[in-house]
């Protein structure tokens, strides 16, 4: 218990200093507060990959990911996703996130990133999580953040530099 709450103070704390992180450590910081909600609503994870460093702000990179796998959640739980299923996979300076959820209409594809445009029921979502993830990769870290449909889901690319 103490180290879950040792991590949300982590996760939480507001540094503007950049710094030089693994991000395999910072993605198991973010499952590790997830994993009771993962567990809770039977969604499978498989994390692999070779870990790299690279210099940028820590909690902002995990927030990306929170976001990212929380919506997936979001996504099985609307969907009804019997099998649900979320793959990351670590890549030379990228990161992959696939999930199983059905994946987002192609006529709507090219907005998710815009503020205030959201996918979800009304008062289920504020459209602002992906924005500020896309602010956070490609402003903060000088890197890139793609969204595409495929496997009947959706695959997030993240490229840091």
């Amino acid at each position: 218990m103490s180290k879950t709450i040792d991590n949300f103070r982590n996760f939480f704390r507001i540094d503007k200093n950049k710094t030089t992180f693994h991000v395999k450590n910072a993605i198991e910081d973010v499952l590790n507060i997830l994993d009771a909600q993962l567990k809770n609503n039977y969604i499978s994870l498989n994390f692999e990959g070779n870990d790299f460093s690279i210099d940028g702000f820590k909690t902002e990179f995990e927030q990306v990911i929170m976001n990212v796998i929380s919506n997936s959640k979001d996504a099985f739980l609307s969907n009804k996703i019997e099998k649900p299923v979320i793959d990351i996979r670590l890549e030379e300076h990228k990161i992959y996130i696939q999930d199983n959820a059905g994946g987002i209409p192609e006529n709507i594809l090219d907005r998710v990133f815009e503020p205030y445009f959201t996918t979800k029921q009304q008062g289920d979502g504020t459209g602002i999580g992906l924005y500020m993830s896309k602010m956070i990769i490609d402003e903060n870290m000088n890197g890139k953040i793609y969204l595409q449909n495929k496997n009947n889901g959706i695959l997030i690319t993240i490229e840091l530099a």
